[in-house]
């Protein structure tokens, strides 16, 4: 179903009437429907670690090299995010926030494999992977529109895009903001919404917004086994 047939559905829904167009057209519910669709899609992608938006990163290591670019399609880690090393059982501790890594460039215990944190718009290690040992991580792509020639962008910019995600919770998701930027009741549409959005996350085996408690293991760099 592309963007067109989820505002016609929309539209039917909150005016009675069927739109032929939405990105090419000019009147002010086609304006302001493209504004809410592009803050819509984002807010949807944010609810949930989704498996369609899922990809990998191997970063390739020299023995030299610490702070590697992120792909050019990166938009966040997953809510339970890890960095595995190829050589080690275990992973790299993320540093909690830049005061943190601050003091682990100071004074670094002997952790193995050792720490990470993104800052930059890149992925800094600590220390530099050995050569070969290509940690990689999982991310959420940023890419959430996927166009009629095959290739992926963040947003709708024709009306034969097509959203990654689930298209029916688009359409709610664009019914009760329209309803509430014209100033009418929308607590029940924004409720059909929700309900849409937890069903759909249950049935999507992406991580949950739970963080499970690893950082004994990894501080101990003893148990750490080369693989």
């Amino acid at each position: 179903m592309t963007v067109l047939d989820c505002f016609k559905q929309a539209s039917r829904r909150l005016l009675a009437q069927d739109q032929n167009s939405l990105f090419t057209g000019t009147d002010a519910f086609q304006i302001k429907m493209q504004a809410i669709i592009s803050e819509a899609i984002l807010d949807i992608a944010q609810q949930h670690d989704w498996l369609a938006l899922t990809k990998q990163c191997t970063l390739t290591t020299d023995g030299q090299t610490a702070d590697f670019d992120l792909p050019a399609d990166y938009g966040r880690m997953l809510v339970k995010s890890d960095v595995h090393s190829s050589i080690w059982s275990v992973n790299y501790q993320a540093a909690k926030d830049l005061d943190e890594w601050t003091q682990l460039q100071r004074f670094m215990p002997s952790t193995i494999p050792g720490y990470w944190i993104i800052y930059g718009g890149q992925m800094h290690l600590m220390p530099a992977p050995r050569i070969n040992e290509n940690p990689c991580f999982w991310y959420i792509a940023s890419n959430l529109v996927r166009g009629d020639d095959g290739t992926f962008k963040p947003q709708f910019t024709a009306d034969s895009d097509i959203f990654l995600l689930d298209e029916q919770l688009l359409v709610l998701a664009m019914v009760w903001r329209w309803k509430q930027a014209e100033g009418l009741d929308y607590a029940e549409d924004m409720q059909n919404y929700e309900v849409r959005l937890s069903q759909i996350a249950s049935k999507d085996h992406g991580s949950k917004p739970i963080r499970s408690s690893r950082n004994g293991l990894n501080r101990l760099g003893i148990w750490a086994i080369a693989r």
